[in-house]
């Protein structure tokens, strides 16, 4: 993970933290000597974790749009295997010392615990700051209509952005899926199913699903006929 911006040493948890644990040690000094260690291990892990949080904040607050793709291949990717790798190398941990060393057995399930919250949070916090940083596309690099205006009802089109932006966040299945859904934003009333909807506090950009937890981004534009939704994005929303 050392391409993305908020993981600049490529890690949330460190198997190296816990390095000084060993079978060797005799048993009666055992747990003494681990429980600093794991309880280390946890503070370096949470550090990790809420340095991860302050520098994806700071991409929002920089309107930082180049990071919309980094922060969702950390979020559906790089960020979910590197927590089954922190898992898996703390359950391996556990098979070699604390099989011998059953004592510090009860010390492994809080330092799990929070290794799998920290990765979720920034899981959450990454998805988070990739909805918000399409918004913000879609107000400071707004599209033209990449061809005339389609609806029988409500109108519509794609911005001349939009192929680019929904290539760079959905599979080639799911873009065909949200294409056929699209065409039912020109019935006229809008199908309650597609969820039309503000997409923040502002009245410029609003919302509809686009299939699966997906969702179009359109911005709302004018003509001499009237108001008309500009397709701008799509891509995974947010939890």
């Amino acid at each position: 993970m050392s391409a993305f911006p908020p993981f600049p040493d490529g890690t949330l948890f460190d198997a190296g933290w816990l390095s000084a644990l060993s079978d060797e040690v005799p048993r009666d000094e055992a747990l003494d000597r681990a429980r600093p260690v794991v309880a280390d291990a946890i503070a370096r892990t949470d550090a990790a974790g809420a340095a991860a949080l302050a520098r994806i904040d700071a991409l929002v607050r920089g309107a930082a749009l180049d990071a919309i793709p980094a922060l969702l291949a950390a979020e559906t990717v790089e960020l979910p295997d590197a927590a089954a790798t922190a898992e898996r190398s703390i359950h391996d941990l556990m098979s070699r010392v604390a099989y011998k060393r059953r004592e510090l057995m009860p010390l492994f399930p809080d330092l799990i615990e929070r290794v799998a919250a920290v990765h979720a949070a920034a899981v959450q916090a990454c998805g988070i700051a990739r909805w918000r940083l399409m918004a913000a596309r879609a107000r400071l690099q707004p599209g033209r209509p990449s061809s005339p205006i389609q609806g029988a009802g409500t109108r519509y089109v794609k911005s001349d952005r939009f192929d680019a932006r929904a290539a760079e966040s959905l599979p080639s299945i799911d873009r065909t899926r949200a294409d056929r859904i699209l065409k039912r934003l020109g019935e006229a009333p809008v199908p309650d199913e597609l969820e039309l909807r503000p997409l923040d506090d502002g009245d410029d950009l609003w919302t509809i699903k686009a299939g699966g937890i997906s969702r179009f981004i359109l911005r709302v534009e004018r003509d001499r006929r009237g108001p008309f939704y500009m397709v701008e994005d799509v891509g995974p929303q947010a939890a």
